[in-house]
């Protein structure tokens, strides 16, 4: 604590009284920059020789003073971040003695004392503490299990892919702002933050030893479903020209000399990832500026000397080809290997309705050899035999919209064939019905359309049963069959075979025909099971 004689010299024009200087020297705030200058200063002490840490406590201890200052002057928010910084300091410092003590393992994190802990779980927020170390790695230097962030998670398309068709192994947190989506991918085992992507710090220490980021900001800003509009003109530069802040605010802005020879990185531009965001507050549906995402965080990840090396990126396919191409050359001008970007339907990949998106992934280090694509056509699932109806029926996709009186037709929808696989499924699939007897999918039918199995634990908060916002769920989520191939591409992991014995599960007749079953059977125990399941949920 500073003593009240260092306080008294300190500010002696500013303070006037002792209650005031006794109140000054117990503010958290100025607590906090002397806990970071004492342990700072004793780091350097015990550091002689490093010239790094003696600056480092010099800076610490001139920080006391101008919180000091800054109190006494009434600016508390700039007091709290000095001791925001000062904690950060101090954590830092703690995180750096418990590295030399040897690598860090489940038990000995499990044995620190609860004020070290505290301590740590405060400095990765929201990020789990274990992430504030590399994970382990195999003889050939890599990962064993590599950390994995998956942005605007959702219910777990793209987790389900990677967990349950490919296999992989791999430590994986999502974010998602959608406390129903939270809940139901809780229920399926996947740990998932709630919270605002836009709201998080992309360049926390505890995203450092992240290797790969998975992104999917909601399409219907650009789909031909909403009422697109991030593909105005003006939105498109605006969003274009925010991924270059971002890109100049990481420090990534390539230079050339007069002779067009490499320069090398311009400084960072001094923009905060709040201020390079707030730019796009001027879009008429802010959803379009979350594509910003897919740069801020991997190059902020990586300016702050993190160990990311591929992005994988899931958005609308019609998405327009300027920002994609913005996004692109930002990868490159950053020194990204390779970049690609494909539009797959996931009816290719075996699922019993189509919906095509479009993904783009980058390489920071190395370009991988798997193909994205299959090596033959997997076959097809129609929407009869997906629900277990027999064949002939016609779907009704109206719902309940009612009539628009100036045209006295249905509010959108159509009608489709069930004998071919379904369109894209959307939030009012729960209304789809068969044209003749009105009777209706599930939500297990919703989500085995999807790609899901049925009995996945869809979960709804708030009021009422939350079928809509079950069926919305699904319908924004990542086929996980497609989910498989991208990432089987980007870990270089053989994906096909996992896909194909995936579907034959999720589509049980391919089994019952290869084995000659009465299609009536299949269709009753189908049916039978799908009730037993709704009724469970």
């Amino acid at each position: 604590m500073l003593s009240l004689a260092e306080l008294e010299e300190l500010a002696e024009t500013e303070v006037q009284g002792e209650e005031t200087l006794a109140a000054l020297a117990g503010h958290a705030a100025v607590v906090e920059c002397q806990a970071a200058a004492d342990l700072l200063t004793a780091f350097a002490q015990e550091n002689p020789g490093d010239e790094a840490a003696q600056d480092w406590a010099f800076v610490a201890v001139e920080r006391v003073s101008e919180c000091a200052l800054a109190v006494v002057d009434g600016y508390e928010d700039v007091a709290a971040e000095f001791a925001r910084a000062a904690k950060g300091e101090r954590a830092a410092v703690v995180l750096g003695r418990l590295d030399d003590a040897g690598p860090m393992t489940p038990q000995r994190l499990a044995a620190l004392d609860a004020e070290t802990l505290e301590l740590l779980r405060w400095y990765a927020h929201p990020w789990p503490v274990r992430w504030l170390w590399p994970p382990e790695l195999d003889t050939f230097g890599r990962p064993i299990r590599p950390y994995v962030v998956n942005l605007f998670h959702g219910p777990g398309g793209w987790s389900v892919g990677i967990r349950d068709v490919l296999g992989a192994d791999v430590d994986m947190v999502g974010v998602d702002l959608d406390p129903g989506a939270v809940a139901t991918a809780t229920a399926a085992g996947f740990e998932v933050i709630c919270a605002s992507v836009t709201d998080l710090d992309p360049e926390s220490p505890g995203l450092r030893h992240v290797s790969g980021a998975i992104l999917s900001p909601p399409c219907q800003p650009f789909s031909p479903a909403g009422l697109r509009r991030g593909r105005y003109a003006a939105a498109i530069d605006l969003v274009i020209k925010v991924i270059r802040y971002a890109g100049a605010a990481a420090g990534f802005l390539a230079l050339v000399d007069a002779d067009g020879v490499d320069a090398g990185f311009a400084p960072r531009s001094g923009e905060t990832w709040e201020e390079v965001r707030e730019h796009l507050q001027e879009l008429e549906d802010p959803r379009a500026g979350l594509m910003a995402e897919v740069v801020i965080f991997p190059l902020a990840m990586l300016c702050r000397g993190g160990s990311i090396q591929w992005v994988a990126v899931e958005q609308s396919s019609a998405l327009p080809q300027q920002i994609e191409d913005a996004l692109f050359a930002e990868f490159r001008q950053a020194g990204w290997r390779t970049v690609e970007a494909a539009t797959l339907d996931a009816v290719d990949y075996g699922a019993a309705s189509h919906r095509k998106r479009r993904f783009m992934t980058a390489f920071r280090t190395s370009s991988p050899f798997v193909d994205i694509r299959p090596s033959a056509p997997f076959p097809q699932t129609t929407f009869a035999e997906c629900v277990g109806w027999p064949a002939g029926r016609v779907v009704n996709t109206r719902g309940q919209r009612g009539i628009n009186p100036a045209t006295g037709r249905p509010k959108g929808g159509s009608s489709f064939s069930a004998d071919k696989p379904s369109p894209c499924v959307t939030a009012t699939a729960y209304g789809w019905k068969d044209e003749e007897s009105g009777e209706r999918i599930g939500q297990a039918n919703i989500a085995r359309l999807v790609g899901f199995p049925g009995i996945f634990p869809w979960q709804h908060v708030g009021r009422g049963e939350g079928i809509r916002n079950k069926a919305q769920q699904a319908a924004d989520a990542v086929c996980p069959m497609v989910a498989a191939a991208v990432i089987g591409r980007v870990l270089d992991q053989q994906w096909e075979d996992k896909a194909r014995a995936y579907v034959a599960e999720l589509y049980p007749h391919w089994a019952a025909e290869a084995v000659g079953v009465d299609p009536q059977v299949w269709r009753r125990a189908v049916q039978e099971a799908l009730f037993h399941t709704e009724e469970i949920a």
